[in-house]
């Protein structure tokens, strides 16, 4: 049976270099983040990563991460819409490159829901402490879509969240 590369050895090892830090050589690789929101009791923090259809790229989900003080769900969902909000802007990771992001960030808190439409695809309940869903480009966004995190505060009171959400643009479409 040929080996077709697929196996390794210490005289040819096999490297990998993850989706983050290979476009962010290549000046491709973006950040945003909500920073730190006061969300009201039982309220929401939704952050929007929207690829329009005028894109010329693909999105890659390297990783979505933030914090809680304490008890809080997350939802990641497909498409739908964030009702009003905030435009963010979106930085590039590696700072020699002056390249600007074609998608659209943007982040709303609200005490009803501010997500309209969508499908759910991951929950979790996040009980304090910091939010981490390392991705790895498995979360694909192509030009026309959407992608939403939307945070719902499971207290009775005030509660302190962040969002930050990073990305890779790749595939140019044709």
């Amino acid at each position: 049976m040929p080996n077709y590369n697929v196996f390794t050895n210490l005289r040819n090892p096999l490297t990998t270099v993850d989706i983050a830090a290979s476009s962010a050589e290549n000046g491709a690789n973006y950040r945003v983040t909500t920073g730190v929101v006061s969300v009201a009791a039982n309220a929401y923090l939704a952050l929007q990563l929207s690829n329009p259809t005028s894109s010329r790229y693909t999105a890659r989900i390297g990783r979505v991460f933030g914090g809680a003080i304490t008890n809080t769900s997350v939802f990641l969902l497909r498409n739908g819409t964030v009702a009003g909000g905030t435009t963010l802007t979106p930085i590039n990771t590696n700072f020699g490159y002056p390249n600007v992001s074609q998608l659209i960030p943007s982040f709303s808190t609200s005490l009803a829901n501010p997500v309209v439409g969508g499908a759910t695809f991951s929950t979790l309940i996040q009980t304090g402490g910091p939010i981490v869903n390392d991705e790895l480009g498995k979360i694909i966004v192509p030009p026309n879509n959407r992608l939403i995190i939307d945070l719902l505060n499971l207290t009775n009171q005030t509660n302190t969240l962040s969002l930050t959400l990073g990305w890779a643009e790749v595939s140019p479409v044709s």
